[in-house]
């Protein structure tokens, strides 16, 4: 009985794999959605011969995997990433050499790579805990591996026109190695890489599966907010966002954390309906700060979010939103006292700047007309400061530009 269930798994693999039913093979063999027979795997002896006699033309393939499974059943983590990064090689070497585009047997690499990534992580993790005894550990040794095959999955893809897919998708799996690694920098060169393609090509990632594309193009978006292109970020994290299904609810919120501090930036104001659908409450008072230009309630949110957003990577990104903070409190003052003149003047006292200035965000004089000074060289306010009169003046045609009209 317990060689059925194998005998089953095999011919059913056989049978996608003459089909060239990609997405069933994957549903197949995914470890994740328990309906492999472990138990039987774990016990088998002969699973090498059972792959080979019903496994068809691609039992070599099948045999390696199967030997993967049973090394994690019998809890040999080692051997079972060694096992399935051996499978994923001979699969993507298939790939490789398949006639047409190969787009069938995308569904299955992408499951293969996130369960090497999985078992790497594990082991890492596990690594780490173990380091107060061994502190001579290195850190995320296996995930390095991962990405030195990978690099080499690369060189042969790369010069696989044909084969976009395969080679899109190693590109976001190194992309996302290299922010785990904290390794930014490399993904520079990984970019300019597939932007060449595209260009020499004339091949867009939209054009490819979503399941790729929108993995891609969040990693991408998000290198471009280390990068401080923001026009970028927002183009490309908007386009996963908008192409990521309903329901995949956490993998919308991942490209949310991003394309939110994105959007405040170009001065686009999420609803508060998003924000709590998706838990991005840590954005909520930020948005309430900007929306009243409330500095005191800003410094307050940043300092306590600073841990989170330096992990991420967007604080310096979020601490440029004080510029939108400074601005709109600017602006209320510039409309409250040019509101209480008997003749409308955009000649304003400091004196009121500087109360407010002092109230909000404990600024003395100088540092009032340095913030103002700020403002305007960033292009968020347009005027100029007279010293000598103690006076704001601001433009007659749009003192208060759009974000998006700003320098920084």
């Amino acid at each position: 009985m317990a060689n059925m269930a194998l005998v089953g798994l095999c011919g059913s693999f056989k049978r996608h794999m003459e089909r060239q039913e990609g997405r069933q093979l994957a549903q197949l063999l995914d470890l994740v959605r328990d309906r492999l027979p472990l138990r039987e795997i774990g016990r088998c002896d002969h699973l090498q011969d059972l792959a080979r006699k019903h496994g068809g033309e691609s039992h070599e393939v099948l045999s390696l995997y199967l030997a993967s499974l049973q090394a994690h059943v019998r809890s040999e983590t080692m051997r079972h990433l060694e096992l399935v990064c051996t499978c994923l090689k001979t699969w993507v070497q298939r790939y490789v050499e398949a006639e047409g585009s190969g787009l069938w047997m995308t569904p299955w690499m992408l499951q293969l790579t996130a369960l090497a990534r999985r078992t790497a992580t594990q082991m890492d993790q596990a690594k780490r805990s173990e380091r107060a005894e061994r502190p001579d550990q290195e850190n995320d040794a296996y995930l390095k591996k991962l990405v030195a095959l990978y690099r080499d999955f690369l060189k042969v893809l790369n010069k696989e026109r044909t084969k976009r897919a395969g080679h899109v998708w190693i590109c976001s799996e190194l992309l996302r190695a290299y922010f785990k690694l904290g390794q930014v920098s490399q993904c520079s060169f990984l970019l300019s890489t597939v932007t060449q393609s595209m260009q020499k090509d004339g091949f867009s990632p939209t054009d490819l599966p979503k399941a790729i594309c929108v993995t891609f193009y969040f990693f991408w978006g998000k290198y471009l907010v280390f990068d401080h292109n923001l026009q970028g970020a927002d183009e490309k994290l908007t386009w996963a966002f908008n192409n990521c299904p309903e329901k995949a609810l956490a993998n919308r919120r991942r490209i949310l954390l991003y394309l939110v501090p994105c959007k405040l930036r170009l001065g686009v104001l999420p609803t508060q309906e998003l924000l709590h659908k998706y838990d991005l409450d840590i954005f909520v008072d930020v948005v309430r700060a900007i929306k009243e230009g409330n500095v005191q309630l800003f410094n307050q949110k940043m300092q306590e979010l600073a841990a989170d957003l330096i992990k991420m990577g967007t604080y310096l990104l979020m601490m440029r939103l004080k510029f939108m903070v400074l601005r709109n409190l600017t602006k209320g003052i510039f409309l409250d006292v040019r509101g209480r003149l008997a003749a409308p003047s955009v000649q304003l006292d400091f004196t009121p700047f500087e109360h407010v200035f002092g109230w909000q965000d404990g600024c003395d004089a100088d540092e009032t007309a340095a913030s103002l000074a700020t403002l305007i060289y960033s292009g968020a306010m347009k005027g100029y400061l007279s010293h000598d009169r103690r006076k704001v003046v601001f433009a007659k045609d749009t003192p208060f530009p759009p974000p998006s009209k700003w320098r920084v």
